[in-house]
This record gives C-alpha cells, structure tokens and sequence, in this order.
C-alpha cells in the first residue's frame, strides 16, 4: 500500500523508514482503522477508504490535532508526525477523552527520536481533553514558544524530505554491498547485470573519474571499493535503472569473488603487533593527550583513591529517515543534488573531488532532514548518486533502506576509559587520570577531532 501511495499516486506524507512495520511512519487509517502501509498489500484496501494525513486539513484549515502538534512545539524534524497524527486521530476516533497512559499505550509503535514524547502527549491531550463549563481542562496552549516556522508544513505532511523528490524521466539507484568485514576483491563480473533490461549503468571503482576515497579528517573511505572491503556493507558496486524493482535486481546479477582477510573487531587487539593492518602501515589513527597539573601529585593527596574501567557501547544515531540522494545535470551541467546533509560544503568538495569536477561544477541543495544527530554530516550515497547521474545523462535518486543504513554508514564510536580517581574525604576531587581507547571503525571519519573532545568532557 505505501508504494502506492508514494509512488503512484503521491501522497509522500506517509513516510518510508523501517519497512517492516517497525516505525510506524507510515501510519494511515483504513476504514477508521490505524494501518501501517508498509505491511499492508494494497488490493487489502480495495472498496475501503483510506485517510492519509494528506486529508486531514489544509493550511488554510488545520485539524485541531495539526494545531495541537504546532502549538505544543511536538513537531521537530517532522518525519514521524504524519504518523503520529494519524495514529492520534485513529485514537480519538474509537476513544473519548483517553488518559496520558491510554494514549501513551496507543502511540507505543510510533516512534521518534526527536521531542522525547512528552510535546506528544500534551498535544493528544489537549485536543482530547473533557471540556469543563465550556474550556479544555487538559495542557494549556500556553506554551510560550516561538513557533516553528516550518512546523505546519510538516503537521501537513506537505515537506519534502529527499525521498519525497521525484523527477520526470527520473532512474533508479542501489548498491551491491561487502557481506565481509574484511576481504580482497579479487574480481567483479557485472555483466549479468548490464545486460538486464531497464539497467541504464552499472558502476564499479574502475568507473570514479576523480580520487575514489573520501573522508571528514582522513580522505580513507572508497567510493566503491577496489583493493579490498574493510568492513560489512562497504560499497562495491552500484546501478542505475527505471525502476527501484529492476535496480534491485541488478544488484542480485553482480558476481563478486572475494578472498577473506582475518577480521579486526576490537581495537585493543588492533594495535596488537600481529593484528591485521586497515590502513597504511598502523591501524592507530589518532594519539592525544590532554593535560593540566600534575596528576601524580594529586593523587597523593587524595584521601581514597578509585581505579574503574567503563565504557560506552557503539551507537546507533536513530533518525527515521533513511539517506536519500536524488542527482541530476542541471541545465548548465552543473552535479545538483539535493540531500538531507548536516554539511553541505563537506559533501560538495567530497563529489567534486571524487567526480573529478571543480566545485563550482558541483552543487548540494539540503533537504528538509529527518533526524540527523551528527549522523547526517558524513559523506554516504552523495558520489555514487552524481556518479551514475553523470553516467546516464539521467536524474537518479538513491534511497538507503534501513539495514543499509544500518550497516554502511558511521556510528557513534565506542570508548573504554581506564579512570584513576583521587577525592578527599569531604569529596573533593584531587586528581583524574583517565586513558582512553575509542574505536573509529573502519574508517576515520571525525575520529581525531571526537576524541578530543571526548577528553575534554570527561
């Protein structure tokens, strides 16, 4: 069903972010009943009427549950809340005036990494609250906030996030990916795949015009692999065709021959003398240290002396939309893309220099973003989208999937902190002595510059 809303007819206000039913972004009400759109086959809603946020109000008459989500600032990034008003509506319409726990429970599914839920609920209640002598006893609408200046447009469901874009005579883009951590290329037969019809491109490394790495610190990232693969999900290969099924397809078709290498999983064991090496001559890629009086003295005069390790696990970022890149030529040749970035110069240099292009060939429009954390500032489908973009004189759009992004794109690094802690007896902090080894992954990324920062917060 979410295809055909989407995709035939349009209606981009539900939104693709799971595709498992997961997320519940894609919230749409069936014969007044709450439905997620991407579990649904769409001959399920033959002869049945189906509400999408699309029909709930317009700008000219916002639903009291638009108002309500504008008003209490429960709209942020905005991808989740056609879901979440759709969801709310679904509520109130079989429910008069539930509690916070009863919506509570009846959002559970919707999720969001943005406001916390809390914004959420006041707005549910507030629309939902009984009226006493003609007032609403729920939440006040006086919140005192300055208003969002694009929160109606995403209460709507009218943003355009970078998967919502479409173009006339626009193709298709997906990657083959490495199922290794670590492993040679030892050959690429791709022509199974370009043979198939509706297949416009298919591209290895051989086909980057320009440097085929990229990298915010450390230029260390392929834009598709060559030598080897460094870690499960690395690009290697990537296509372009009229439709997401036929590219999809084409990526089944590709042969890749790869010979293992051991893994490298754990960054202790990496900077062991016997351990694998990633990159160059040492898998170390930053050594700092942070200093400020003398330690050791402090340490002595600390009446207890604490000695604990602790460490951060890797982390997710969780926003709800997936990457997405749609590319294209504009009418002077310029590489146009249009993008959900945290850093939109970072991403222009990264094409132009792996295209081959001077900058001001190269062009990055930022999208309405759908949750970002820093995760978003990295550099992910941006090349391969102008890459095949270039290729077939054609619009492509990229689109990840939620294990794609999952698997290829940066996490939150990991660290272990090796703390000696010197306190007197009225709980004063006499010294801190703190060692810590962070785990960058594959590849640098902002590396160098975290843990620093890492040092400094601690």
């Amino acid at each position: 069903m979410l295809e055909v809303l989407r995709d035939e007819l349009g209606l981009t206000g539900a939104k693709r972010g799971c595709e498992d039913g997961t997320c519940d972004t894609c919230t749409v009400i069936v014969n007044g009943a709450m439905a997620r759109a991407c579990r649904g086959p769409h001959d399920r809603a033959d002869g049945k009427e189906v509400l999408t946020i699309e029909g709930m109000g317009s700008a000219d008459k916002l639903h009291p549950l638009q108002e309500a989500f504008i008003e209490v600032d429960a709209v942020q990034c905005g991808f989740c809340t056609p879901g979440m008003i759709m969801a709310s509506k679904a509520l109130l319409d079989r429910r008069d005036s539930p509690d916070r726990e009863q919506i509570a429970r009846a959002l559970g599914s919707n999720l969001c990494r943005c406001t916390g839920y809390a914004g959420v609920l006041d707005a549910v209640q507030l629309v939902s609250a009984p009226k006493k002598n003609g007032e609403a006893s729920g939440p006040t609408a006086q919140w005192g906030a300055q208003q969002r200046a694009d929160a109606q447009d995403k209460a709507l469901g009218i943003s355009q996030y970078a998967a919502d874009l479409t173009m006339p005579n626009m193709l298709h883009g997906a990657f083959l990916r490495s199922p290794h951590a670590h492993a040679d290329i030892v050959s690429i037969d791709v022509s199974e795949a370009e043979a198939l019809p509706g297949v416009l491109a298919v591209v290895t490394s051989k086909g980057v015009p320009g440097l085929n790495r990229f990298g915010r610190v450390v230029k260390d990232q392929p834009v598709l692999a060559d030598d080897r693969v460094r870690q499960i999900g690395d690009a290697v290969a990537a296509v372009a065709a009229e439709s997401p099924e036929i590219a999809a397809e084409a990526v089944s078709l590709i042969r890749v021959d790869y010979r293992t290498r051991p893994e490298v999983l754990d960054p202790a064991d990496a900077l062991k003398e016997d351990a694998p090496i990633l990159h160059g001559e040492t898998n170390l890629l930053a050594e700092k240290e942070i200093k400020w009086g003398d330690v050791e003295e402090g340490l002595a005069q600390a009446d207890f002396v604490f000695e604990e390790t602790y460490t951060t696990p890797w982390c997710e970022h969780g926003y709800l939309e997936p990457e997405a890149a749609p590319a294209f030529l504009d009418d002077d040749g310029v590489v146009t893309i249009r993008t959900a970035t945290q850093h939109s110069f970072l991403h222009r240099a990264a094409v132009a220099e792996t295209m081959d292009l001077p900058v001001e060939r190269v062009r990055i429009i930022p999208t309405v973003i759908g949750g970002a954390f820093g995760g978003k500032t990295d550099v992910s489908c941006q090349p391969v989208a102008a890459l095949l973009a270039m290729k077939t004189g054609r619009p492509v759009k990229i689109v990840y999937g939620r294990e794609e992004s999952l698997t290829s794109t940066t996490k939150r690094h990991p660290i272990e902190i090796r703390c000696r802690t010197g306190v007197t007896k009225d709980g004063k902090l006499t010294a801190l002595h703190a060692e810590m080894l962070a785990d960058t992954g594959a590849y640098a990324s902002a590396g160098p510059g975290l843990y620093i920062r890492a040092g400094v917060s601690i």
